[in-house]
């Protein structure tokens, strides 16, 4: 979902209903993201499950054109129509898309409801609406340093469109209770309309395609592996986890670092931050330990994981957190922030660190590390994943949908 919106045929039987959804934001992509990670990904996965669970609806759904959006067009069946536009992918241009063009697509497809995953809904909606917000980042607390303070700004603007749609919304989706108690403090109006549904580990291909690249990397790791599943970004909070390095090695001499990153990104904020985390693996000494495995897809992510000791996940901000439930579907254990985000999501299936102070990092991962420590984190792991599968998260979206529906 990097791009628009989506719904349903205009041209169904009688009696059918038909959907109009809004697909999430490109920008997260421009910024760096890997393809089909973060909101891409619940994207690619509500196209697949929604018209399955729902096999009588329609559903026309409004995606950025391929060139403004770093993933493929996912598969889609019958019912689903995309609907290919150029609009819309840049801050500034999202209000007027969402409150001007939007309404204007959804009366003319004949949708009877909108479904928004782009944080922002309309504010004066032509049709009911549902709006999926997971911009973490918007409400107070999330995890912006205060000296970010155009990043602040946007954000602050973010939040009153999302809450201006939230309001004129019948329900607002988000992916946990931390999430739902943040919005909710920070728009009491809201209370009572925020439904917390989570998001799922992505579904892994029949014959999963591996680079050999990937494949070599990962075979010359030598073990313990840890792995950090994420693109990069101030809140994902890199430098804290390369600062516990030096003291985790201390204990695991041959301790490997794994980051999905990629040195040779092209986009400059992309490279800004990568910088910044080599330039203290190096000052630190322990460059030699940090194996770089660039952008994965999710095959490779689900290959990497499986083939690693223990997911350690420091991020200060997350309105969900893929890397944990795909941890968890590929049966690695993990260490993450002790923060809601992490305990909504994980519960009993992790071990939790002080995400800005390095030892505790180093600390918590020293003792997960131990065997049956990690045997147990991995069993746990596995069990908790099974509330994860898509089918039965798309089966909750489809009966908030109905529930909104004016029948």
């Amino acid at each position: 979902m990097s791009g628009g919106a989506g719904g349903v045929f205009a041209d169904r039987e009688p009696g059918e209903r038909g959907f109009a959804w809004h697909g999430a934001d490109a920008d997260r992509v421009r910024q760096g993201e890997p393809a089909g990670q973060g909101a891409a990904a619940v994207l690619c996965e509500f196209l697949r499950w929604l018209p399955e669970v729902r096999p009588d609806w329609h559903w026309h759904v409004f995606l950025l054109d391929r060139d403004l959006r770093e993933f493929d067009d996912p598969p889609v069946s019958t019912r689903v129509t995309l609907e290919r536009v150029r609009n819309g992918h840049m801050p500034w241009q999202r209000p007027w898309w969402a409150n001007c063009r939007l309404p204007e697509r959804v009366s003319a497809v004949g949708a009877d409801i909108l479904f928004s995953l782009t944080n922002i809904a309309p504010s004066r909606p032509v049709r009911p609406q549902v709006v999926y917000c997971h911009q973490r980042k918007a409400f107070p607390g999330a995890g912006v340093p205060v000296w970010l303070l155009a990043q602040r700004l946007r954000l602050l603007v973010m939040r009153k469109l999302i809450v201006r749609g939230a309001l004129a919304s019948e329900a607002v989706i988000v992916q946990t209770n931390a999430m739902r108690e943040q919005i909710e403090t920070s728009e009491p109006r809201l209370r009572g309309r925020v439904r917390v549904i989570p998001s799922g580990y992505r579904t892994l291909s029949r014959d999963p395609v591996l680079r050999r690249s990937v494949r070599d990397a990962l075979a010359r790791c030598s073990r313990p592996r840890l792995i950090y599943v994420t693109h990069p970004g101030v809140h994902k909070n890199h430098l804290a986890l390369v600062r516990a390095l030096p003291t985790i090695v201390k204990h695991e001499p041959s301790a490997s670092l794994l980051l999905t990153l990629d040195p040779e990104h092209a986009h400059a904020a992309y490279r800004r931050q990568l910088r910044m985390i080599e330039g203290e693996t190096r000052r630190l000494g322990v460059a030699g330990h940090v194996v770089w495995l660039g952008v994965l897809s999710p095959d490779e992510v689900h290959f990497a994981l499986r083939e690693s000791d223990l997911l350690v996940f420091p991020s200060l901000a997350e309105s969900f957190g893929l890397g944990l439930v795909e941890a968890m579907a590929a049966a690695c254990p993990i260490a993450a922030s002790d923060l809601p985000y992490a305990h909504d999501v994980a519960g009993d299936a992790a071990v939790y660190f002080k995400p800005r102070c390095p030892d505790s990092i180093a600390g918590c991962v020293v003792e997960a590390l131990r065997g049956s420590n990690r045997a147990s984190l991995a069993t746990a792991s596995a069990l908790r994943s099974q509330r994860y599968a898509y089918p039965e998260i798309a089966e909750r979206v489809a009966r908030v949908l109905a529930e909104s529906l004016t029948w």
